[in-house]
């Protein structure tokens, strides 16, 4: 049934990119999906690499990654039908023929390849070759389907080009494109290229549990080597770590100062890392041991990893534990999930987890992030700085929104007021959460975020008003909530909130009920403030649980001289959504 659902999901999205994309053919989006999942995840990059099509010579994309110095050259096939249909022996040996050819010395059969050829994919190959024999890149050939590849064809078209230094050949049939599929949801995507970790000293230690069928391996590390491993990959390392890099903190700095005054004592007083992989094996080369680690994550040491790559040269030593933890088994992936997930919680008990951090990487928040990038948002639903999700994603952001701001916005309107002001950490308790982040579309998640936005504008410079604005924020909901939620209206109320200054005529119905509301919560105090056991301070008394019940009792009273006016208001605002030309 998982897996039933997930290629639902991977049919979904190369539906979605085929409705962006109205050019490409069904078996080309696939592939663009495949690759903004497994290597690029940019889908600008992952559409300009496609070659698919007239005189494609059999190459469907062609992705030149200078990072990694990979050549990428995939072919794909794309099936509808929920069987499971064989590929035919001659399509997959093409590939790896065609991979054959590239890696030649000798152009002959490589201008044999180009005739014929359309100009677009000319040019591609040329530029393959050049990378390929001027900068010694390594080549990885893809064979990517929905079907399934006989194990046969498969070691047949690696056979074609085994001999062939710093070349592969390698096959995702549907059950490796379901598991690209769960990290790419997961936020796991792309994967970490294969990497080796090479063991100092003589000691490894290896065990095996039959029961989980779980390995594990401990052994050491030079600092140096793991500075150099980030060097290379960068932050695709820390996708499944629940957060990012915590740059000058104390911790931090007492990191960087043992590497700079004690490097000899480093292995006692570090942590370590840990890393979590689908594979890992142990080789020799040149006289010098390696663990061989394929989709590696490493879940807890991010910070100890960053300084000793800003280190650069450091002799410190520190523990690596790697835990090789299976996919299909009798665990199944929803397990798989939640025990990487456990691994993740129970590795980093040295730094304080919030409730907020455990949420860091659920499907919904993974979900918002690549949503809200796509519109010029950006999402932090990571605890991180600006300046490092603005170096990890680029600058070219127009907002950043925060996931705890989000939920205050969420639990503002959809809940009881007094939950927001329990603490962020109270909205992302298992409870709360699926109520609020409960996989609405991305619009309407923008929908709350900026009628929070603009009420919280009334009350900075006033902490009275800072207590009451969550109940503020919940009556706007009840009042304008269900017109909010017509498409049409909830994107009028977006693109004029995002340009205010534009917009302020409006806006202005708006802002007026806003204020409104605002003195009326004011009064709603003064008349309730006294209890038996004394007069309540605005603090305390907006974090009671039942006041916007009670608030909304004071409104419909006779007491309250300010609802005709927000009514007027509110309904002239909503007529003005209604008029917006975009």
């Amino acid at each position: 049934m998982v897996q039933h659902d997930q290629f639902k999901s991977l049919r979904k999205e190369v539906l979605e990119i085929k409705d962006r994309h109205p050019q490409l053919s069904l078996d080309n989006a696939f592939v663009a999906w495949f690759l903004r999942a497994f290597i690029v995840d940019e889908e600008g990059m992952a559409i300009e690499a496609i070659k698919g099509g007239w005189k494609d010579k059999g190459v469907d994309a062609i992705f030149i990654d200078h990072e990694t110095q990979i050549v990428f050259v995939i072919q794909g096939k794309y099936h509808e039908p929920e069987k499971v249909n064989p590929e035919r022996r001659p399509d997959v040996i093409a590939l790896a023929d065609t991979g054959r050819v590239l890696k030649l010395e000798d152009r002959k059969g490589f201008d044999a390849l180009l005739v014929e050829a359309h100009p677009t994919v000319k040019v591609a190959l040329e530029r393959v070759r050049e990378a390929l024999h001027k900068r010694n890149y390594r080549l990885t050939l893809q064979f990517i389907t929905t079907g399934k590849v006989s194990e046969t064809h498969k070691e047949e078209a690696c056979q074609r080009i085994e001999d062939w230094p710093n070349a592969s050949f390698e096959v995702f049939g549907r059950q490796d494109l379901l598991r690209v599929m769960q990290d790419y949801i997961e936020g796991s995507s792309p994967p970490v290229p294969t990497i080796f970790l090479p063991i100092h000293g003589q000691e490894l230690f290896n065990w095996y549990d039959e029961s989980t069928r779980i390995s594990r391996y401990v052994f050491t590390m030079l600092g140096q080597d793991l500075g150099k491993l980030y060097d290379d990959i960068g932050d695709r390392l820390f996708a499944r770590n629940i957060r990012g890099y915590q740059g000058d903190t104390k911790v931090n700095q007492d990191i960087n100062s043992t590497l700079e005054k004690e490097p000899k004592y480093f292995w006692y007083f570090n942590n370590g890392v840990t890393v979590i992989c689908d594979e890992a094996r142990q080789i020799t080369e040149k006289d010098r041991r390696y663990l061989r680690v394929t989709n590696a994550q490493i879940i807890n040491g991010q910070q100890t990893v960053r300084i000793l790559a800003s280190q650069g040269t450091s002799s410190a030593t520190l523990i690596a534990k790697v835990i090789v933890v299976p996919r299909e088994s009798e665990i199944g992936h929803t397990q798989y999930s939640y025990l990487v997930n456990q691994i993740v919680k129970a590795t980093n008990w040295q730094n304080k987890i919030s409730q907020s951090d455990l949420k860091s990487n659920d499907v919904e928040q993974v979900k918002l992030e690549r949503d809200f990038r796509k519109i010029g948002y950006l999402y932090l639903r990571k605890k991180q700085s600006v300046s490092e999700a603005q170096r990890i994603f680029g600058d070219r952001y127009s907002y950043v929104v925060r996931k705890e701001e989000m939920a205050k916005c969420l639990g503002a309107c959809l809940l009881d007021p007094y939950e927001v002001r329990k603490g962020k950490d109270r909205l992302f308790e298992d409870d709360i959460y699926p109520r609020i982040f409960n996989q609405s579309p991305t619009a309407a998640y923008l929908t709350f975020y900026w009628l929070g936005r603009t009420a919280s504008k009334f009350s900075r410079g006033d902490i009275r008003r800072g207590y009451a604005k969550w109940l503020v924020l919940n009556y706007l909901w009840r009042e304008i909530g269900q017109s909010l939620t017509q498409p049409l209206l909830r994107e009028s109320f977006r693109y004029i909130a995002e340009r205010e200054d534009k917009y302020e005529k409006e806006l202005r119905p708006l802002y007026s009920a806003i204020e409104a509301i605002f003195r009326a919560t004011m009064a709603f105090y003064r008349q309730n403030r006294k209890t038996k056991d004394g007069i309540l301070d605005e603090s305390t008394f907006f974090k009671y649980a039942g006041r916007h019940n009670q608030f909304l009792k004071y409104w419909n009273s006779a007491k309250n001289t300010r609802r005709g006016k927000v009514k007027k208001e509110l309904s002239s605002f909503v007529q003005n959504l209604k008029i917006i030309e975009r």
